[in-house]
């Protein structure tokens, strides 16, 4: 089974883009491996060029590294912060990126021709679109093949009902249709 890392931008624990993540990881299970990133696995120092050959902060970096680069594919989920991408995400980011210049003999771009989907559910009307374009950005220029398809969820503290799905029938075929799209770029048919 091909594998898959769901990722949330969001270190809140009551986060709308965690519950949104772990309710895209439910719809991907049965046809993938999953990895969910527990944000708590995360202690990155802010990214400094200076500190990249910090033994101690590799060390906290190359597990993280480590699980990046055995997925097949990734869900990113970020809320929309001023217009673009969290600071935690952004700084992973950072941090994950480095390791193929910093120990080229021993680590490549993880993220490097691997598809992916993003995601964002926001307490507002936009659904976090401007953070998904400039995540899109930043995932396109580190080489990743970003889906067309997207998951915008608008007004996300009201989203949801009590069985724990989207109560907008449009948006849940949307994120059906998005999942099967990441689907299909994984197990295309012979």
């Amino acid at each position: 089974m091909k594998h898959i890392l769901v990722f949330s931008g969001s270190q809140r624990q009551d986060s709308l883009n965690r519950r949104l993540a772990f309710f895209l990881a439910q719809q991907l299970e049965h046809d993938f491996t999953l990895d969910v990133v527990d944000t708590k696995d995360i202690d990155f120092p802010l990214f400094n060029q200076d500190d990249e050959r910090n033994p101690e902060i590799l060390k906290k970096i190359f597990p993280i590294y480590q699980r990046f680069l055995q997925a097949d594919g990734f869900v990113m989920v970020c809320p929309e912060y001023n217009g673009s991408v969290t600071p935690f995400l952004k700084n992973t980011l950072d941090w994950i990126s480095r390791l193929s210049r910093i120990a080229p003999d021993e680590c490549i771009n993880p993220l490097q021709e691997k598809p992916m989907l993003l995601a964002s559910a926001t307490a507002g009307m936009s659904g976090g679109i401007l953070g998904l374009q400039a995540a899109r950005n930043i995932f396109n220029y580190l080489g990743s093949l970003v889906l067309a398809e997207q998951i915008c969820m608008p007004q996300a503290a009201h989203a949801w009902n009590d069985g724990g799905f989207p109560k907008d029938t449009y948006l849940l075929e949307i994120i059906h249709h998005a999942v099967g799209r990441l689907s299909s770029v994984l197990y295309p048919s012979v």
